[in-house]
């Protein structure tokens, strides 16, 4: 009997086209990620194949959480079919064994479920054969890869998630307990995974991971482009464990599900027994109320209240409702809790801004279900409980019943959104922060979210209106969210007046409001609340009332009940949108205009078609520039004009000019004696022919005049720069640039291939000998150093900043003006900035009495300039300043400005810049950051010390324009931060910084989109020349010394300093540090900078034994190995000669989670194996190599081991 049910079940469901619906759904979806780049499952991007075994077995661990639904759609029917179709009484009172029927149902059951996962392999093989995949993107398909992701993730997942469901299924009897119990589970995960998010509790995460894909992730994090094309995951060390564990549950659930089912019928329990001889029947005449009949508009309102209020409490009572309510509740509560985090584990102040984006995060996946199932549940309601006709039959017009519905759930989403208003706003007041900013909350989530929210609704109404059938409108709706989100973007189309409900995004700010993006909000609403109007009017019409439901018939039905007035109404919505439609396309493609990603990119690469041959052609160079700029927020308007100083400093005389005009601006260039003889408005291109040729060493000036008036409204706000307030741009905002830019070219390897492109380097390669690449620096081709002057107005109210000092200020009329003028000429990037700031002012003395008197400064004025609200931090910015002014000056050499500012600007972007003696920040990092607790990494601190450094290492020494570049750069200046952070907070501070950094710097190798390179030839790669760099500099002046290190430095600074053409490189820094390296380790130049070197160090054994004289005899058996990787990260073990630290720690004092180090000592090791011994005065808890993680180790966490006693 057992096969038989199994046997039935297989052939019931491979009849029902659910199952060839779910395998295709998934085929498809895997099918696009693989022959497409756009659409994303998991990661699948640069050198990674999409067809590898990682990117296979990362869909099969993607889709298990997709899957989800669908496996439970399978078991719940298996479950509860019985009581579906009434037919439980009598299969339950069969001889039919309770084992054959139970075991039978979930074992076909779930291998039907496990059919449409098929999906994946086959949608990632067809997508890997279509002729229009890149073939570059693709490796040897490996079906071991597609056997290891069925056996890891499918059948695992399956056989949990089945048992669970069954078990609510076959014990409530009620498929509706079991998909919300499904929902339930899946906010549980997500729970569970929020509270394992730092990196120091992964492993635990990994345990209470039912599906696996959290598991997957932390296994192969630190994995290199190379093991993610060639290896595969497959059962063993933690993935083995977690699904034993996951398995082991399954059956345990299933076994309690056998020991309590029951084919008895449930009996419920009634706290007083009736029966019918003992009631009484007694007959009573009831007057009956006497009614007047009316079927005015008055009583059709009442009527509409009426019903909204019943379909309003029918939902809002139901408990499914209330369970999936909670469910999304808890769900965002938990992420509320985690809101504060920030940066390297630290916390930041629960700003309103980030309660919002974590409450859509969070909430609104569960808000657009609620939408798609609970207007299909109103729509259908009265149909499903069989009292639809006595409902048509009723005196009521048509449109009250659609109506009701609408506005009920229109009411449900007004409810939740309120709900998690007065959620994050109790979060806020547990934080202790009380500045609640009711206004935002209202105007971004009920208000402006609301608006969306209620788009859907209607479009989800109509869907139901239209298909007479709830099932086929659930899919299509769904469907169609699905094109409106993803399939419109990745078809180029990206008008907002095409994508339903779609709005220009915007960013609040605390400091400039909604500002740029008010208007175009405003209207953009207007537009789709006409056009739902009109939505609304066509559900109305095609409502069904009565039992003939073609759309035909309804089509008649509607016409004969459509009235003047409702036709009047109709044709008035239609004008206006229309109306509407006009505006708001006169002012996004007329007066503004946008390009779709796709057109951009196609002009990218035709710039380079073009122009690229025109890249090295000399050029002049700015020595002086001249600015005079009227800023006016208000009217989002600028007028500049500018003046250089051009100077041929070529070795051949220049006939033409080329210049790269700004975007987004108007800008006319007048350069004398010249006529344009080209110009491409499209790619911003010009050529100026010169009537006598700029002989070698010769000086002109050009003038050029820009104007950027914000117009009406865009489609998308492309200018935030020049904004109400808090207005932050660069020169190259506003002027020309002079020549080819390379910086416009596309660099992603596939899309080069699509337009006819040959591969190209992401910078020059690094020479000995310099070329033309050392007569530029890597941020520009244009200027060396430069002197700057500027005069700047701006409105009353605002303080405007330019670079250098203010050299005079004054009020002319309702203008602020401000003259500002650069101390020491600085290389030609300049920065200028508006905004209602209050500043904090202190100044900051040297220690030491300057050493050049015509640049160094006697003091230097220390300045904060930050908005109303934001002054937590500064006081810390401001000592942070001192600091690293006090260290840098100290070993690298002098500051040469008078001023040190930091300026807060919005949070249109999130980073800290640093331009001559100015550095912006944006309000959303430092500003609001909480540095409360003293174990926190201070990222304020950081980010300021790092910003200082850049005035030597940029804006002083600036490497030449090719590789390795910003290790002269960014490197250094994370080099100098730590050092400042290492005094102010010591070692231990130190070494949990390291572990986020290396853990960065192992993560992002594998999402390497060309080539990974040593640190001496980085390619401006953030997790190299950031990540990375912190743990080789440390470690290098940890071996060597700091002053050694430091030492290198100055003399970089001293010879390479404001230094002409041609600039330094990063093989002149790495011969200072090899000079100031002892013989014994100059080994470590080669390992840290010229290679790309891990190690693979681990403790196998530690003990200790107590001696008589009290100390402790600590015996350590280690493995030490040592590996060279290529580009792709594929390891060559080579021999090892190095010395590396073993160490032992104390226990940790109570409340502390790391023990004070008590033993540390170099050991040159030669060989894997080593046995060493050694003594400590304190009983050591552990113990091991490398103990403080300056190695770059992939498996860091076996370095250290409890130390046993013997």
């Amino acid at each position: 009997m057992l096969f038989q049910i199994i046997k039935f079940e297989l052939k019931y469901w491979l009849k029902q086209p659910m199952v060839y619906i779910f395998l295709l759904i998934n085929a498809l979806l895997i099918f696009g990620a693989t022959s497409s780049d756009n659409i994303t499952v998991g990661s699948s991007i640069g050198n990674v194949h999409k067809n590898s075994p990682y990117t296979v077995e990362n869909f099969y661990s993607s889709m298990s959480i997709i899957c989800m639904i669908m496996v439970t759609a399978f078991v719940n029917v298996a479950a509860a079919r019985d009581f579906f179709y009434n037919s439980h009484q009598i299969i339950y009172s069969t001889s039919l064994r309770k084992f054959d029927f139970l075991v039978g149902r979930f074992v076909g059951a779930s291998v039907v479920a496990m059919i449409p996962f098929l999906g994946v392999s086959i949608g990632n093989i067809a997508g890997s054969l279509m002729p229009w995949t890149d073939t570059s993107r693709l490796g040897p398909t490996n079906w071991n890869a597609h056997l290891q992701g069925f056996l890891v993730f499918v059948i695992p997942n399956v056989l949990f998630i089945s048992s669970f469901v069954f078990c609510i299924a076959a014990l409530t009897r009620s498929t509706i307990t079991s998909f919300v119990a499904t929902i339930v589970f899946l906010v549980s995960y997500g729970i569970a995974q929020s509270f394992v998010r730092n990196i120091e509790q992964e492993f635990i995460g990994t345990i209470i991971d039912p599906l696996g894909s959290r598991t997957f992730s932390v296994a192969t994090k630190y994995w290199t482009v190379d093991d993610r094309n060639n290896l595969t995951l497959g059962l063993s060390g933690i993935m083995l464990m977690n699904r034993l564990i996951w398995l082991g549950a399954g059956l345990l659930i299933f076994v309690f599900t056998y020991f309590r089912f029951s084919f008895s019928e449930r009996q419920a329990s009634r706290k007083k027994k009736t029966s019918g001889e003992e009631t009484e029947m007694r007959q009573a005449t009831i007057p009956l109320p006497s009614t007047i009949r009316s079927y005015s508009n008055g009583m059709a309102f009442r009527q509409l209240l009426h019903q909204t209020r019943i379909d309003f409490l029918g939902v809002l009572k139901s408990t499914p409702f209330i369970v999936i309510l909670l469910a999304g509740l808890l769900n965002m509560t938990v992420s509320l809790l985690y809101v504060k985090e920030s940066f390297y584990g630290g916390t930041s102040f629960p700003v309103t801004y980030n309660i919002i984006d974590t409450i859509r995060g969070t909430l609104y996946a569960f808000l657009i279900g609620i939408i798609a199932f609970y207007t299909g549940v109103l729509v259908w309601k009265e149909r499903d409980a069989r009292q639809d006709e006595i409902q048509d039959a009723l005196p009521h017009p048509g449109w009250v019943v659609s109506l009701a519905k609408l506005l009920a759930m229109t009411l449900l989403i007004e409810v939740i959104l309120l709900l998690a208003v007065i959620t994050g706003m109790v979060i806020q007041t547990v934080f202790g922060y009380h500045t609640y900013e009711v206004n935002q909350y209202f105007i971004s989530l009920v208000l402006l979210d609301g608006l969306f929210f209620f788009y859907l609704t209607v479009l989800s109404m109509l869907v139901h209106t239209l298909i007479n059938n709830k099932y086929i409108a659930y899919f299509i709706f769904i469907v169609l969210v699905i094109v409106n989100l993803f399939v419109w973007p990745a078809l180029n189309m990206s008008s907002n007046m095409a994508a339903y409900g779609g709005r220009p995004s915007y960013t609040y700010s605390d400091m400039n409001g909604y500002g740029p993006f008010t208007t175009g909000l405003t209207w953009f609403n207007i537009y789709w609340l006409l056009f739902a109007a009109i939505l609304i009017m066509v559900i109305i019409f095609f409502r069904v009332r009565g039992k003939e439901v073609s759309l035909i018939y309804r089509w008649k039905n509607g016409m004969q009940e459509l009235s003047a007035g409702r036709r009047t109404l109709l044709i008035s919505l239609v004008v206006l949108w229309m109306a509407c439609g006009s505006f708001v396309f006169y002012n996004t493609k007329v007066l503004n205009t946008y390009t779709p990603p796709k057109t951009s990119e196609c002009l990218r690469a035709d710039y380079e078609k073009k122009f690229k041959r025109y890249q090295n052609h000399a050029q002049p160079r700015i020595t002086d520039v001249r600015y005079a700029i009227d800023l006016f927020p208000e009217e989002r308007k600028l007028i500049a004009k500018g003046t250089w100083m051009l100077k041929n400093k070529s070795a051949v005389p220049i006939d033409s000019i080329f210049l790269t005009m700004p975007q987004n601006v108007t800008c006319d260039v007048n350069i004398p004696g010249a006529t344009l003889a080209f110009n491409d408005d499209e790619q911003y291109f010009r050529i100026y022919k010169l009537g006598k040729p700029m002989a070698m060493g010769d000086s002109f000036s050009v003038t050029f005049n820009t104007i950027y008036d914000a117009n009406g409204f865009e489609n998308e706000v492309k200018v935030t720069q020049i904004v109400q307030d808090g207005s932050f741009f660069n020169n190259t905002d506003i002027s020309p640039s002079i020549g080819y830019q390379p910086d416009g070219e596309l660099l992603d390897k596939g899309k080069r291939k699509k337009y006819g492109l040959k591969e190209k380097e992401r910078m020059p390669r690094l020479e000995r000998n310099c070329t033309d690449h050392c007569m530029d620096t890597y941020v520009g081709n244009n200027t060396d150093w430069v002197n700057a002057e500027t005069i700047i107005s701006t409105s009353m109210g605002q303080t405007a900043v330019a670079p250098g000092s203010l050299v005079k200020e004054w009020i002319e009329g309702d203008r602020h003006y401000f003259q500002y003028k650069l101390d020491h000429f600085s290389l030609g990037f300049f920065s200028f900035i508006s905004a209602t700031y209050e500043v904090k002012r202190e100044k900051w003395i040297p220690s030491r009495p300057k050493t050049d008197s015509t640049s160094a400064n006697d003091e230097v004025n220390l300045e904060v300039y930050f908005v109303k609200g934001h002054q937590y931090n500064v006081p810390k910015m401001l000592h942070a300043m001192r600091a690293s002014l006090a260290y840098y000056s100290e070993h690298f050499g002098p500051y040469y400005h008078k001023e040190a500012r930091v300026i807060e600007f919005p949070r249109y972007a999130s980073f800290a810049q640093a331009f001559a003696g100015t550095m912006p920040y944006s309000e959303s990092i430092g500003f609001i950051a909480n540095l409360e607790d003293s174990d926190d990494i201070d990222m304020v601190t950081y980010v300021v010390a790092h910003e200082m450094g850049h005035q030597w290492w940029a804006h002083q020494v600036i490497g030449a324009n090719m590789q390795g570049a910003t290790l002269l750069s960014e490197s250094m200046a994370q080099y100098s931060a730590l050092m400042v952070m290492k005094h102010m907070y010591g070692e231990q501070q130190m070494h949990k910084f390291l572990k986020y950094e290396m853990d960065r710097y192992l993560r992002s190798r594998g999402g390497e989109l060309l080539k990974e390179v040593p640190l001496l030839k980085v390619e401006n790669q953030g997790y190299i020349h950031y990540n990375k760099a912190s743990v080789v500099m440390y470690y290098l002046q940890e071996m060597i010394g700091e002053d050694r290190v430091n030492a290198a430095l100055k003399e970089m600074v001293d010879s390479f300093a404001y230094r002409n053409p041609p600039y330094p490189t990063s093989y002149m820094l790495t011969g200072l540090f090899a000079r100031h390296t002892p013989d014994s380790l100059q080994y470590l130049i080669k390992d840290l900078f010229y290679d790309i070197t891990l190690f693979n160090n681990k403790t196998e054994e530690a003990s200790y034994r107590k001696r008589n004289d009290g100390k402790y005899e600590v015996t350590l058996k280690v493995l030490s190995q040592k590996f060279k990787a290529d580009s792709l990260g594929k390891e060559t073990q080579v021999p090892e000669d190095d010395w590396i630290e073993i160490g032992a720690f104390a226990k940790p004092a109570d409340g502390k989670k790391y023990g004070e180090q008590i033993f540390s000592r170099m050991e040159k090791i030669s060989k894997d194996e080593n046995i060493f011994t050694f003594v400590t005065d304190k009983e050591p808890a552990k113990a091991g190599i490398d103990p403080n993680y300056y190695l770059v180790d992939r498996l860091s966490e076996d370095n250290l081991k409890e130390v046993e006693a013997q």
